[in-house]
């Protein structure tokens, strides 16, 4: 009969992914058996300094249901753009290069496929209909209209800025 038990057991333990290291102690071996040490000081200091952010850029919103959309039919899909940008989110995108000092600046904004659009003002934008405000000096400013929990459109700007770039330390060798 413990040997039954002993199999089951075993079996749970293999069918849960927990790594079993020898055979089942005994009693007598159990209750000898020193307590688990405690984990490391560094490795509280690495699970400390471990950050975690979240971006729902390209998710779809839990708490929206996905019927109000279809329902709403072809005047809602008409507000959003039809471009090739319009199928991103403001997040995925990245501004790469800004050519100011001209009458209508451009500027290039990059998708995730490392696919890259000229944006002037006016241009349409994301996944909500955003139009490009303003091309200044490193930013592109992008107003869209967002629609919050309570069904009110609010008015947002999103601003996509160029990279911060670390200038370089060149040091003569001798």
């Amino acid at each position: 009969m413990r040997l039954l038990v002993a199999a089951l057991v075993l079996v749970g333990l293999l069918a849960c992914g927990d790594k079993v290291a020898g055979p089942l102690p005994s009693k007598s071996q159990s209750k000898a058996a020193a307590p688990a040490a405690a984990p490391a000081p560094a490795a509280k200091a690495a699970e400390a300094e471990e950050t975690w952010s979240y971006s729902s850029a390209g998710k779809r919103d839990p708490f929206r249901s996905f019927l109000a959309e279809v329902r709403a039919g072809p005047s809602a899909l008409a507000t959003r753009c039809a471009t090739p940008l319009g199928r991103y989110e403001l997040e995925q995108l990245t501004l790469v290069a800004v050519v100011t000092g001209l009458e209508d600046p451009v500027a290039m904004v990059q998708t995730p496929d490392g696919v890259g659009f000229p944006v002037r003002r006016g241009a349409c934008v994301g996944k909500n209909g955003g139009t490009v405000a303003t091309v200044r000096t490193g930013e592109v400013v992008v107003a869209e209209w967002a629609i919050r929990a309570d069904g009110t459109r609010d008015r947002t700007q999103t601003v996509l800025s160029l990279p911060k770039r670390e200038p370089l330390n060149i040091e003569e060798s001798p």
